[in-house]
């Protein structure tokens, strides 16, 4: 069985749903609609707050974290782990979050850090996950003339303008020597059209 892809309700529609749920009931309201009865009475629970937010919102959050005081230690580890290079991964700031709520019942009681916390406390701390790689990382003022020069030889890349660009450029060391061969030039036919 496939799994059910997750959907999501603007508050006008949930509005509407608790209105023929108070008509009718819980049940004829769910069939009717096409949601679950635990999404009705939920939504029938929290009337009040859905009429306060606008009609094309869809979730109750207000930007705001319910635990402030965490993720500020939880951002503050994260910034410290990145100047001393350390990797930071999701799991890894969900952990620390949860030790820091064990042992901190007094700010952190209910938390879970769930996914879409770590999600929305990225987001609100404008954080990524992005690493420095090690490859690569030279600076065009880093590099000297003569890597940038075997590199183009190598690629074939010429700025020749003397007619050699088709000829061969370069040759590594445990290569064979190229024999010499006539360039096209020499085979053309056409070329005594020209001369004369």
């Amino acid at each position: 069985m496939a799994p059910t892809r997750r959907r999501k309700f603007e508050a006008s529609f949930k509005l509407k749903v608790v209105k023929f749920a108070k008509e009718h009931n819980n049940c004829a309201a769910a069939s009717q609609y096409g949601v679950t009865e635990k999404m009705v009475r939920d939504w029938k629970a929290n009337e009040d707050a859905l009429k306060s937010m606008p009609s094309s919102m869809c979730a109750l959050r207000r930007g705001t974290p319910h635990w402030s005081e965490l993720e500020k230690h939880v951002a503050d580890m994260v910034h410290e782990h990145r100047q001393n290079g350390y990797v930071m991964t999701r799991n890894k700031i969900r952990v620390f979050a949860l030790q820091w709520a064990k042992s901190n019942l007094d700010h952190s009681k209910g938390f879970k850090a769930t996914v879409s916390w770590c999600t929305r406390f990225m987001e609100r701390h404008n954080l990524v996950l992005r690493q420095k790689t090690k490859i690569a990382q030279k600076l065009p003022a880093d590099l000297n003339g003569k890597t940038v020069i075997k590199s183009f030889k190598k690629c074939g890349i010429s700025n020749s303008l003397d007619g050699m660009e088709d000829d061969f450029l370069w040759q590594d060391e445990g290569e064979a020597k190229a024999e010499a061969t006539p360039s096209d030039s020499e085979l053309d036919p056409y070329d005594d059209c020209l001369t004369n």
